[in-house]
C-alpha cells in the first residue's frame, strides 16, 4: 500500500512539473516558408527583423519549413490558418493562392515601396487584374544553357574570339562537336528536360504557340485557350480541318533536339534524358561532372539547360571551364530555325492574412508586410545570392558588382533580350521576319490554365519514350501526331478551376 501511495505521489509530482513547465513555456511560432536551400538565410534575416521589434514579437520564435516556391500552393491548400505567416512562391501559383485568401493585397505605401525597389517586369508580375498580391523576390526563374568550355573549345561550334559557343548554335552542332572533340568527350552528354513541362513549353512558345486564361470577378478561372496544336478558320469546329503549322513545328523541333543527325530517328547518343531538376541535375550532379568516378568518366556532362539554382554546383565542378549562354536554336525538318524561348517566371514573397499572428491585429498584419519587404530588400537579397546564387529583383542589389558580373545572370538576361522572329524560309510567307510573341527570348510565366502542366509533361515524356524505344505510337505518322496535338490542346483549353 505504501509503495502504491508513493507511486501515486511521484506521478502527481511529475504531472505537476509538466504542467508547470508547459505553463512557463509561452513560446509561440512565427512560421516562414521558403526553398529548402534558403533555410539558413531566412532564419538569420527573419530573426534580425524580429530583434528590431522586441515588443511586437515577444514570446515568438521563428520556424522555417521548406514548403516555399513550387510547394507553396499545395501546402497552403491544406489549411491557410496553419500556413506560414510569410512565404515565397512561384508567380504562376498566385491566382490559386488568392482564391485561398492566403495573400494579403499590397496597397498604399507598401505598393509604392514595391514598385520603387524592384525591376518593372518583376513588379508587374505581382498583379492579377489591377491588384498586387506580393513583393518581388527573385527575377531569375528562367533557364539558359550551361556548358563546359573544354568539351567544345577548338571545334566547329566554338567562337574563339569570344571564348564561347557560336551565335545561333544548335543541338546538332553540340552533338557534332563532341564527336569532333573525341577522347573522353566522345562520350559527353547534353541534357535538357524533355520530361518537364516548364522546359518543353519554351519550344511551343518559340514557334508561335501560346495560351490565354481569363478570370471572373471572384478570381476563378472562367476560360482557358491554348494554341499549341492548331488554329481553326472562323466558323469551323472540326479539329481535323485546323491549321497545324505551329503544332507540327513544335513537334519537329522537340524531336530534333534528341534525334537530329540520326537519320533513323533514334535518340542521339549524346543526349541525356532529364525530367527536370530531379534527374540528372539534383544534388547528385557530381555523378556526371566528376571524372574520378565511373559515371562521370563514362558519361561526362558537357552542357545542360537549367537555371541559376545550379550555377554554384556547376562552377565548382567545371572551374575555369564553366560557361553559360543563351538557349540553342531549334530546327524543323525543313530547316526552319527558331530561337528557343524560356518560360520566365518570378519568385514572390507573400503575406498570409489567415495566419494566427496576422489575425491578432491590423498592426500585426502590417508588420508582416514590413517583414516581406525586409526579406526582399537589398541586404537580404544579397545574402540570398551569396548563399544560393539566386538572382534578385531588387534594383539596388542588381547594381552589386558580383551580381553584375555573374555569368549565369548575364546569360539569363541575354536570353531575355534575345530577338525572336519567324525565319526567312517560314512556310507562311506573310509571317517571315515578323516577331514571335513579344519578340524576345521569353514568355512571362503568368497564371497558367488549371490543367496545364501534366498534359505537356506527358507529351515530352512520351516523345522520348517512343523514340528511345523505337516503338512509335503517338508519333508514328503525321495523322497520329496531329491527333495527339489536338488532344493536348483540348485538354489544356477545356480545363477550368
Amino acid at each position: 500500500m505504501k509503495k502504491i501511495l508513493c507511486f501515486v505521489l511521484v506521478l502527481m509530482l511529475v504531472v505537476a512539473s509538466v504542467v508547470t513547465l508547459a505553463a512557463c513555456d509561452n513560446t509561440k511560432t512565427l512560421l516562414i516558408w521558403g526553398p529548402g536551400d534558403h533555410e539558413d538565410v531566412y532564419l538569420e534575416w527573419v530573426q534580425k527583423f524580429m530583434d528590431q521589434y522586441p515588443e511586437q514579437f515577444e514570446g515568438y520564435k521563428v520556424q522555417f519549413a521548406g514548403s516555399g516556391d513550387v510547394g507553396a500552393y499545395a501546402a497552403m491548400n491544406v489549411d491557410p490558418s496553419t500556413g506560414a505567416a510569410v512565404y515565397t512562391f512561384s508567380n504562376d501559383q498566385m491566382a490559386n493562392l488568392v482564391n485561398l485568401a492566403s495573400l494579403s493585397p499590397v496597397i498604399g505605401d507598401n505598393l509604392t515601396w514595391s514598385e520603387e525597389h524592384n525591376s518593372q517586369a518583376a513588379f508587374d508580375a505581382t498583379f492579377i487584374g489591377d491588384k498586387s498580391y506580393a513583393y518581388p523576390c527573385q527575377a531569375d526563374n528562367g533557364y539558359y544553357m550551361y556548358y563546359n568550355k573544354s568539351a567544345f573549345r577548338g571545334t566547329a561550334v566554338w567562337d574563339s574570339t569570344n571564348d564561347t559557343l557560336k551565335e545561333g548554335y544548335t543541338f546538332r552542332d553540340l552533338y557534332a562537336a563532341l564527336d569532333e572533340k573525341g577522347g573522353d568527350w566522345a562520350k559527353g552528354k547534353v541534357t535538357w528536360a524533355l520530361g518537364d513541362s516548364w522546359y518543353v513549353s519554351g519550344v511551343f512558345f518559340a514557334v508561335g504557340g501560346d495560351y490565354e486564361v481569363k478570370y471572373d470577378e471572384a478570381g476563378k478561372q472562367s476560360s482557358a485557350d491554348c494554341w499549341f496544336g492548331f488554329t481553326l478558320p472562323e466558323g469551323v469546329t472540326d479539329n481535323k480541318k485546323g491549321d497545324y503549322t505551329v503544332g507540327m513545328d513544335a513537334y519537329e523541333c522537340l524531336k530534333n533536339t534528341i534525334t537530329v543527325s540520326n537519320t533513323d530517328n533514334t535518340v542521339n547518343s549524346h543526349y541525356l534524358y532529364s525530367d527536370g531538376d530531379k534527374n540528372p541535375l539534383n544534388d547528385n550532379i557530381d555523378i556526371y561532372t566528376n571524372p574520378d568516378n565511373a559515371q562521370g568518366k563514362n558519361t561526362p556532362l558537357a552542357a545542360a539547360v537549367c537555371g541559376t539554382w545550379k550555377a554554384k554546383k556547376l562552377q565548382e565542378a567545371w572551374g575555369d571551364d564553366y560557361g553559360a549562354t543563351v538557349l540553342p536554336t531549334l530546327e524543323t525538318n525543313d530547316g526552319e530555325l527558331f530561337a528557343m524561348k524560356n518560360f520566365a517566371g518570378y519568385k514572390h514573397i507573400g503575406v498570409n492574412p489567415q495566419n494566427e499572428f496576422a489575425k491578432q491585429s491590423r498592426e500585426n498584419l502590417e508588420l508582416l508586410h514590413k517583414l516581406a519587404q525586409y526579406l526582399s530588400d537589398k541586404e537580404a537579397s544579397l545574402a540570398r545570392y551569396e548563399a544560393t546564387g539566386a538572382g534578385p529583383s531588387n534594383l539596388e542589389a542588381l547594381k552589386d558588382p558580383k551580381i553584375a558580373a555573374d555569368s549565369a545572370l548575364i546569360a539569363l538576361n541575354a536570353q531575355y533580350d534575345r530577338v525572336c522572329k519567324y525565319p526567312d524560309n517560314y512556310s507562311k510567307a506573310d509571317l517571315r521576319g515578323q516577331v514571335i510573341g513579344n519578340g524576345l527570348g521569353y514568355r512571362i510565366q503568368d497564371s497558367v490554365p488549371a490543367n496545364y502542366w501534366t498534359p505537356i509533361q506527358k507529351f515530352g515524356n512520351n516523345l522520348y519514350i517512343e523514340f528511345s524505344s523505337g516503338k512509335l505510337e503517338n508519333f508514328a505518322s503525321r495523322g497520329k501526331i496531329m491527333d495527339y496535338l489536338a488532344a493536348l490542346q483540348t485538354e489544356i483549353s477545356q480545363a477550368a478551376q
